[in-house]
């Protein structure tokens, strides 16, 4: 795990987990609760957050499904929250509108996730896909989805999948629909996101923590995804995606306590 490092938080006592992208890396995932559940208890309370994107591209995504609907148990904590993000939003499109979004869904890694079913060469059609995911990927995992809140506040930190935008409140931004979503959206954005230095939220007090655009794309010493997943000072957010999207068995998570955060990154063992 990575040093600790001072932050102003304006919140409770919890002491809060948020845990980046998995990507189907369901094995690296299984490493970080199991590491979070062995961290000692210092707070009343304990809580882990998913940045979203559990599936789509990687090697385990109906195991990564059921690590995260288990989390609470496996990470020994008292409260769970699931947020929104493009790779899941995606598929309830396409789960809606097969005959719209089920391409792009697939397109964009949702293939292994079908892959998984083992489906015969004869499925070709939209719907058949549609009716496979509603098969093998559990009815709680699309309703958490679904009921999800766009982001989670605690205090001065927001949370949100990908990002918030300088070009509109975030009161505004964060209400965006769910439905269609793409582009300049708090599922999808990437810039000016991550370039804007002027700080976020009232009088620039805010800690955006997200995910979405990986802060390291090869594999390597972990310390590399450290230094460069912690852009508080600069940019006011700390990124959580440690590549699995491309494929790196890893996930990047990060531990809040009242006055101090610390990062680390979980491989698969």
């Amino acid at each position: 795990m990575g040093t600790w490092h001072d932050c102003r938080r304006d919140i409770d006592e919890n002491q809060l987990f948020v845990l980046g992208d998995v990507h189907g890396q369901a094995l690296a995932l299984e490493e970080a609760l199991t590491t979070i559940a062995a961290i000692p208890r210092a707070a009343a309370r304990r809580k882990l957050v998913f940045l979203g994107d559990i599936i789509d591209r990687g090697p385990q995504n109906l195991q990564a499904i059921h690590l995260t609907l288990t989390a609470q148990e496996a990470a020994r904590v008292d409260e769970v929250v699931l947020l929104p993000d493009n790779h899941e939003l995606m598929l309830l499109d396409a789960l809606d509108d097969p005959m719209r979004y089920m391409g792009d869904w697939l397109d964009n890694g949702g293939a292994t996730v079908i892959a998984e079913a083992k489906p015969p060469a004869s499925v070709r059609l939209l719907r058949d896909f549609a009716e496979i995911v509603q098969r093998i990927v559990p009815s709680a995992f699309l309703a958490a989805i679904r009921e999800a809140p766009s982001h989670h506040r605690v205090g001065n930190l927001l949370l949100v999948h990908a990002g918030l935008s300088p070009d509109q409140t975030p009161e505004a931004f964060l209400k965006l629909p769910k439905e269609g979503a793409y582009g300049t959206h708090w599922a999808w954005s990437r810039r000016p996101f991550l370039d804007w230095r002027g700080g976020w939220g009232p009088e620039g007090q805010w800690l955006v923590v997200h995910g979405h655009t990986p802060a390291v794309r090869r594999l390597g010493d972990p310390s590399r995804f450290l230094a460069l997943a912690n852009r508080r000072r600069t940019h006011g957010r700390i990124c959580l995606n440690a590549g699995a999207a491309y494929g790196l068995p890893q996930v990047g998570w990060a531990e809040f306590r009242t006055d101090r955060f610390r990062l680390a990154v979980s491989r698969a063992s």
